[in-house]
């Protein structure tokens, strides 16, 4: 079905003189050379003209086209029943002030002549005035006929309410949700910040992949409008995390024209003005995608010779920051299209990398045990710390997740394959550990930090989601489990509430507070 652009048009002049912006109205009719041609009610536009209400009858040709000769019949009668009243400063205006009358002058001067010597006329004879061409009544009604045929009516509002059964359509079919505010303009959800922070513990959507395929990465866009998957066959996609379907207000996807890699995606991430995907392969290659699109914006094909395990950008959103297998940190610019920085230092694969808030910092963790801190304009490791190493002994957990905390630019959460997660502050310092009970826990399998920054959630080996105050220390789980075994991953929404996670099942689970 073929929308076309003139009905467009008609809906919004008829939206404009619904809230009587006539001005607009007819500059935009005059510039499209599509004019309304409606009126409200038939009936009573006809009665409008039978009973002589000429106001209301000029309002709704002046915004109709109308065949001049059909204007003129109009204009003429109105100024023959102004006569009739004497009015004469009223005719007098019509007939030498307006178009049709003008055009009256030129194409038929007699009959103009005819109108110019009734206004001069101290008195009025009706049978001289239509010149024995019926009376008063009969030519409203001639001229009612007449009008009728070139205006109709329409539904009112038709634009609201076209906009609305859109709107309850896409609620009906999950792709909106009815408890979040709508940002119609834009076609999205309105982020609305949570006033606090609170543990998601309940299915909000549930997101199924095919049979043979499943997920290796999810990331939220920093607006919050998306939730994206990088699945191991390469594709990735963007979906609505309310109804756990597809996003097809993307045309792309709509039209089946996907993003994709030539391997598994292991890790996602947005760019914060919500612009941009990024997505690191396991062949080690990363390309950088237009969300609105789905085209290519960059590539960076030899990012690292081992698979990429995360990748994230810059406060800015001109560089990629990636950490691979291959042991190494890299810098990479989205204007040159080149690697612009290389951290060296780690001795096992990366396993995740953060900048600092001022972006003069590196931080990234290591299966090598370590957390260090990179210089990022020199690329020297500024200090390196292994959390809890004289606790462990030679038995030192692999860390294997850095966030950043949202409005804390000093301190980071870090991650390991044990029951405790740190706090880690830009000095390499580590200010707090925080260990859960090992009738809940024997390792964090994923983290996450919420919304406001004031807890990290995190999901352990027997698959209970923690909720620990970062200030505190406190540490609280959920009644529900999440409904997947040996979860890889996990994101959080970066302004309300939820949190998705990912396995090697074919499901993401969306759960909400």
């Amino acid at each position: 079905m073929n929308i076309e652009s003139a009905d467009v048009i008609r809906l919004i002049e008829q939206f404009l003189k619904e809230h009587s912006l006539h001005t607009t109205l007819e500059a935009l009719q005059t510039e499209t050379g599509v004019f309304l041609n409606t009126v409200d009610d038939d009936a009573a536009f006809k009665a409008d003209i039978v009973k002589g209400n000429w106001d209301a009858v000029l309002a709704s040709v002046e915004q109709a086209r109308v065949p001049q000769a059909k204007r003129i019949d109009l204009y003429e009668q109105i100024i023959i029943e102004l006569v009739e009243l004497q009015d004469i400063n009223p005719a007098r205006a019509l007939l030498r002030q307006t178009e049709p009358m003008d055009i009256m002058r030129t194409a038929e001067p007699d009959r103009y002549l005819h109108l110019e010597r009734l206004v001069s006329r101290t008195s009025f004879d009706a049978r001289h005035a239509y010149r024995g061409n019926a009376d008063k009544d009969a030519r409203r009604l001639a001229i009612a006929d007449q009008l009728l045929n070139e205006v109709s009516t329409a539904p009112a509002s038709r634009l609201l309410t076209l906009l609305g059964h859109s709107i309850k359509w896409q609620q009906q079919h999950g792709q909106l949700s009815e408890d979040v505010p709508y940002d119609l303009f834009f076609g999205r959800s309105q982020t609305v910040r949570p006033p606090e922070d609170k543990a998601p513990h309940k299915l909000l959507a549930t997101i199924k992949f095919p049979k043979k395929q499943c997920p290796h990465s999810i990331a939220f866009s920093a607006d919050g409008a998306y939730l994206a998957t990088g699945s191991a066959d390469g594709f990735i996609e963007l979906w609505n995390f309310m109804s756990g379907k597809l996003d097809t207000g993307l045309r792309y996807q709509a039209d089946g024209a996907m993003m994709v890699m030539d391997d598994a995606v292991g890790c996602l991430a947005f760019s914060h003005n919500g612009e941009l995907v990024c997505s690191g392969a396991m062949n080690g290659k990363i390309k950088v995608w237009n969300v609105k699109s789905g085209s290519g914006a960059k590539r960076f094909s030899a990012a690292h010779s081992q698979s990429v395990s995360c990748v994230a950008f810059s406060k800015d959103d001109t560089q990629v920051l990636s950490g691979g297998a291959d042991s190494v940190v890299r810098i990479h610019g989205l204007k040159s299209g080149k690697m612009l920085k290389e951290f060296r230092g780690h001795s096992a694969p990366v396993t995740g990398a953060v900048y600092s808030d001022d972006m003069t910092r590196v931080l990234s963790t290591s299966e090598d045990r370590s957390v260090r801190v990179w210089d990022a304009n020199t690329t020297a490791c500024v200090c390196s710390v292994i959390p809890d190493a004289d606790k462990h002994g030679l038995a030192i957990p692999p860390a294997h997740t850095i966030v950043a905390i949202p409005g804390n630019s000093n301190e980071f959460v870090v991650a390991t394959k044990s029951p405790t997660i740190y706090i880690v502050s830009l000095d390499g310092s580590v200010r707090r550990a925080i260990t859960a009970d090992k009738a809940t826990c024997n390792e964090f399998l994923a983290v996450a930090v919420t919304p406001r920054g004031k807890h990290v959630l995190a999901v352990s080996d027997m698959s209970i989601l923690h909720y620990v105050d970062i200030e505190t220390g406190s540490i609280q789980t959920t009644n529900n489990k999440v409904p997947l075994e040996d979860v890889i991953g996990m994101a959080c929404h970066p302004t309300l509430n939820i949190a998705a996670f990912f396995s090697n099942d074919r499901r993401v689970p969306v759960w909400t507070a």
